[in-house]
């Protein structure tokens, strides 16, 4: 039962990211992960529920990966090689992440599909967003040596990296050369000194 849920979870998380919640039927998840249409509701309530579930865990995964690049200096014990905002963005704001939004941030591929959602949704989009922009002040911290200095949460930086994957995503077919260009733009920002 657990891992036919999980199952569940991880075929919709890559479908929603890649497709957004409106393209994706129940029969298509439940296709991708190797069940059957009418066992959907022995595992969630509706899809909504669902989208509920795949965001809090893609959002948490985000979460953790940015938290993964921080700490780095606790397990190295030692200063870094090249800054750890710089080598967070650098995988980010990437064309590799551009193109693969299945595995990508539930953030970046999601945040417009829950901006017409429900409350709810909107409650873990929240919760997450601001974790993930108080995990890149912890990072700018880390790399000015100075916890004070990453005291309030970054949306500046978390608005700029999501923005640009959108941007870069909604023109990347027609204009691969402004899509490279609006990373490119975006990552200088926000290397950027302040």
């Amino acid at each position: 039962m657990a891992a036919n849920r999980e199952a569940i979870i991880v075929s919709a998380g890559q479908q929603f990211r890649k497709r957004g919640f409106d393209d994706v039927t129940i029969a298509d998840v439940m296709k991708a992960a190797g069940l059957t249409h009418g066992g959907f509701y022995g595992y969630f309530d509706s899809k909504e529920a669902l989208a509920a579930a795949v965001c809090e865990r893609g959002i948490a995964e985000s979460v953790a990966a940015v938290d993964a690049v921080a700490a780095q200096t606790a397990q190295d014990g030692g200063p870094v090689a090249e800054p750890l905002l710089h080598q967070f963005v650098e995988d980010y704001v990437s064309a590799r992440h551009r193109d693969s939004p299945d595995d990508g941030c539930s953030v970046a591929a999601l945040a417009q599909d829950a901006g017409r959602n429900s409350a709810e949704l909107q409650r873990i989009f929240a919760t997450g967003i601001t974790g993930m922009a108080q995990s890149l002040s912890r990072l700018r911290a880390l790399d000015a040596q100075d916890r004070a200095a990453g005291a309030g949460p970054d949306f500046a930086t978390l608005s700029t990296m999501i923005g640009a994957l959108a941007l870069s995503r909604a023109v990347a077919k027609a204009d691969p050369g402004l899509s490279e260009t609006i990373l490119d733009a975006a990552r200088a920002h926000i290397e950027s000194p302040a």
